[in-house]
């Protein structure tokens, strides 16, 4: 090699090296102070050993090279590039935290932006980890700000529904950055030193931290103790995706068996109609080998949502708690439930529903927050979802809330039912003080309310079973078949296989419009 060529290989070393070093031992001692990991060993940690292949090395802040600013910029703050997890091509990116704090410059947001387009066309998922202060904005002496922010943020949206968008908030993302992870498919939070603000006055310490997100904003769907566990948490997350949405996730080889019967199911549920019970029960007997994997645990936790596989075969799971506010289907789930019923459609991912709900909570209080308005998304979201969509009634199935845990003539692939369903517009109890009320008020003068008023409930109940709606297989309350709960797991196997290579069309549109 000769002294020429010698020369720009020492140029290129030194770019590598000082890129290594980000802002700085002092900066990478403080990140590491502060219990963070810094984004190149957040990549390291995530991707497969020697995979990762780096882009957009040289870049650096423009205004570095006129002395405008005096701290150095290595890759402008953004260690971005190629890699595999799992053997699964990716593009990933992380917002260097020792290089200026992390705050994205205008070259930072172009280099993102040309990555995301990158991702879109080579069709693998994009994973994005942030940890800045914002935006590094200037319109000083020529800077022109973040022109490419908005390339940034169309081509996010514009990839949405074509590849999986996941991202980590692994420490401040604050500003304009924070609407990143909102528009990604899932956010993963380091709860204890993640934090994502949009901007304004904090009124409460818990403003914007993990745990505010999860149970309030309900704009976190996975929790993470460490940096080292939001990686283990993203290689979870992806193995339920598949590479873009022309494609099916992996059916993997399981050690389960599809036919295992449990007897335990016949004893979970209460006698007491009254009395509640814990849905994950229910899902960790029927999955294979109990293993389910949540989203959004601590929000709404009336609706559970999550995935899981049966004989190896991913699916969706949504499915209501009774032992959460009995189940109802009030804004906040119905929010949970759209966003992910619309993941599992657009990455061809079965749908399992899970009913045991009394549907959507009446009374000024829910007009008030718009419970029509949010139960609308939910029936025109399972109206168009075209993935195979299986449908299990444990035991009640009231109101609206039956449509949209899709009931018989919503279009389920297979509808299954427990013999101790009952299907009904609203609550026996409330429809028997609604038409009996002058029975009712004779037996209270007779002095014998209950054994009138538990007469007439019964009496109702059992004209509300699917053991008597069954009977009629073209009715608006009825089932494909009513099963032994023990046999439950066999029949989801058996149906996601049934249904592995259908086709289902709707109208040819340009779009849908959702209610708002």
């Amino acid at each position: 090699m000769g002294k020429w060529m010698d020369g720009f290989m020492d140029r290129l070393a030194a770019v590598h090296e000082q890129n290594l070093e980000g802002g700085g031992q002092d900066r990478i001692d403080l990140q590491h102070s502060l219990g963070k990991l810094t984004a190149r060993e957040r990549i390291d940690l995530l991707v497969d050993e020697g995979s990762f292949m780096e882009m957009g090395a040289l870049v650096r802040d423009f205004r570095e090279a006129s002395g405008q600013i005096s701290k150095p910029t290595p890759a402008d703050g953004v260690v971005m590039g190629a890699a595999e997890i799992a053997g699964r091509q990716v593009m990933i990116y992380a917002l260097d935290f020792t290089v200026m704090s992390g705050a994205l410059g205008d070259q930072g947001a172009w280099k993102i932006a040309e990555l995301v387009d990158m991702a879109g066309k080579e069709q693998v998922p994009i994973i994005g980890m942030f940890d800045g202060a914002g935006s590094r904005m200037s319109l000083k002496n020529g800077a022109i700000g973040l022109y490419g922010y908005a390339r940034l943020i169309r081509n996010y949206c514009l990839y949405s529904g074509v590849i999986p968008q996941i991202s980590l908030v692994l420490g401040p993302c604050t500003g304009p950055m924070a609407q990143i992870p909102v528009l990604s498919d899932f956010t993963i939070m380091n709860e204890n030193t993640g934090f994502m603000w949009l901007g304004g006055e904090r009124k409460s310490e818990d403003a914007g931290n993990a745990d505010f997100h999860m149970e309030e904003s309900g704009q976190v769907d996975l929790l993470a103790g460490s940096d080292e566990e939001a990686m283990e948490l993203t290689r979870r997350l992806l193995e339920f995706m598949p590479q873009n949405c022309w494609e099916k996730p992996l059916t993997i080889a399981s050690d389960d068996d599809p036919d295992r019967r449990e007897e335990k199911l016949l004893t979970i549920m209460p006698d007491n109609p009254k009395f509640t019970y814990d849905m994950h029960e229910v899902i960790e007997l029927i999955v294979d080998n109990g293993e389910f994997f949540e989203i959004k645990e601590d929000f709404a936790p009336n609706l559970i949502a999550g995935f899981a596989r049966f004989d190896g075969m991913p699916v969706g799971i949504v499915a209501s708690n009774p032992d959460e506010l009995s189940g109802i289907m009030e804004p906040d789930s119905s929010d949970k439930y759209d966003r992910f019923m619309m993941f599992l459609d657009t990455f061809n991912i079965p749908l399992i529903n899970i009913s045991d709900t009394t549907a959507y909570p009446p009374g000024d209080k829910w007009e008030r927050k718009g419970v029509i308005r949010h139960g609308a998304k939910n029936l025109h979201g399972y109206a168009n979802v075209t993935t195979a969509k299986i449908t299990l009634v444990l035991r009640r199935s009231y109101g609206g809330s039956n449509i949209t845990m899709g009931c018989s003539k919503m279009g389920p692939d297979f509808i299954f039912a427990w013999p101790t369903a009952e299907f009904a517009p609203t609550g026996p109890e409330s429809i028997v003080l609604a038409v009996f009320h002058k029975q009712l008020a004779k037996a209270k003068e007779d002095g014998n309310y209950d054994e009138v008023y538990d007469f007439l409930l019964s009496t109702l109940r059992e004209q509300f079973s699917v053991m008597t709606f069954g009977k009629a297989y073209t009715h608006y309350y009825t089932v494909n078949e009513v099963i032994d709960p023990r046999d439950t797991r066999k029949r989801i196997v058996k149906a996601l296989k049934a249904s592995a290579s259908k086709r289902e069309l709707t109208p040819k549109k340009r779009r849908a419009i959702k209610p708002a």
